[in-house]
C-alpha cells in the first residue's frame, strides 16, 4: 500500500474523505457531526485516533460541521487557509478548534508522510481550495466544489493516480427544480458548482495513462441522479477506451470501501 482513499459520504448534507498512507491518515473536510463522523470512520475500520490532520476545503457547513469537536477531541490540527481562518475567527469563532494550522494556497504541508499542495478553485466561498496529495510517487487530485475547471485547476488535477471531482447537478433538473432563480444562477455560475456535462467533458483534459481511479462527488440530492452520472461517466470512459479506470459515484448516505492504488478493483 502506498496511497489510498475512503469516501465517508458526499453531498449537501456532509462531505468527508480519508486519505491513507503507510505512515497514517488525514481527513479532507469533516462535514458530518462528530458522532456521525466517528460512526462512519469505524464503519470503514478507520480508528479516529489514526487521523493526523483535517484539511478544510472551505468554510461551508457541509465541509466544516464536525471540525471543531472532532479536532479538539483527538488533539489534531485543522489545516485552513489564512483567509478562511480569518473569516471564521471574526464571524464563527465557535466553529474553530484549538489547534489551527494556517496556509496560503500554493504552500506545501506535510502530514503522515504525505505532501499536500492546496490550490485555489472557483467557488462562492471566502478562499476555497482543492488539494493535490502526494506520497512515494503517487498522487491524488481533489476538487469537490468548483464552478469551472479553470487553467489552474486543470494543471493541478491533470495526471493524478486518483482524481476526485465534483459532478453536482444536471442542467435540466436544475432548470425544472423549485429553487429560486437567484439560487439557480448561483449554482450554475462560474463560482457555483460543476454540472454533469462539464465534469464529464473535463475528463478528456484531466485523465492520463497514469490515472486509475475516478470518484465523482458532491452530487445534488434534488437536481441530480446517481445512475445518470454513472451512465454519463461510463460512456465517456468507454469513448476514451479507459476500461482500466475504477469509477465510483460517491453517495451521501453511505460509506465506500477504501481503494488503495496498488490493489484497485477493476
Amino acid at each position: 500500500m502506498s496511497l489510498g482513499i475512503t469516501a465517508l459520504g458526499s453531498g449537501s448534507g456532509g462531505n468527508s474523505f480519508v486519505v491513507h498512507s503507510t505512515e497514517g491518515n488525514i481527513l479532507i473536510d469533516a462535514g458530518f457531526s462528530r458522532k456521525e463522523l466517528i460512526r462512519r470512520l469505524l464503519e470503514v475500520k478507520v480508528q479516529p485516533s489514526s487521523i493526523r490532520a483535517v484539511l478544510l476545503s472551505h468554510e461551508h457547513d457541509d465541509h466544516l460541521r464536525g471540525c471543531r469537536v472532532f479536532c479538539d477531541q483527538f488533539d489534531i490540527p485543522l489545516c485552513v487557509s489564512f483567509e478562511t481562518w480569518n473569516y471564521l475567527r471574526r464571524q464563527k469563532q465557535e466553529k474553530l478548534p484549538a489547534n489551527i494550522r494556517q496556509f496560503l494556497p500554493g504552500d506545501k504541508l506535510e502530514f503522515a508522510g504525505m505532501t499536500i499542495l492546496p490550490f485555489t478553485v472557483q467557488h462562492d466561498a471566502i478562499d476555497p481550495v482543492g488539494f493535490v496529495i502526494s506520497h512515494r510517487g503517487r498522487q491524488i487530485g481533489f476538487a469537490s466544489d468548483l464552478g469551472a475547471v479553470n487553467g489552474l485547476a486543470e494543471m493541478r488535477l491533470n495526471d493524478c493516480d486518483i482524481l476526485v471531482l465534483e459532478a453536482n447537478y444536471d442542467r435540466e433538473m436544475l432548470r425544472r427544480s423549485d429553487r429560486q432563480p437567484y439560487l439557480k444562477q448561483r449554482i450554475a455560475g462560474p463560482h457555483g458548482h460543476l454540472d454533469n456535462w462539464d465534469a464529464v467533458e473535463a475528463l478528456n483534459r484531466l485523465l492520463t495513462e497514469r490515472t486509475k481511479v475516478l470518484l465523482l462527488v458532491h452530487v445534488s440530492s434534488e437536481c441530480n441522479d446517481y445512475e445518470l452520472i454513472r451512465t454519463l461517466a461510463r460512456a465517456q470512459l468507454d469513448k476514451m477506451r479507459r476500461e482500466d479506470i475504477t469509477m465510483q459515484v460517491i453517495e451521501q448516505h453511505r460509506t465506500f470501501e477504501t481503494i488503495f492504488l496498488d490493489q484497485s478493483p477493476r
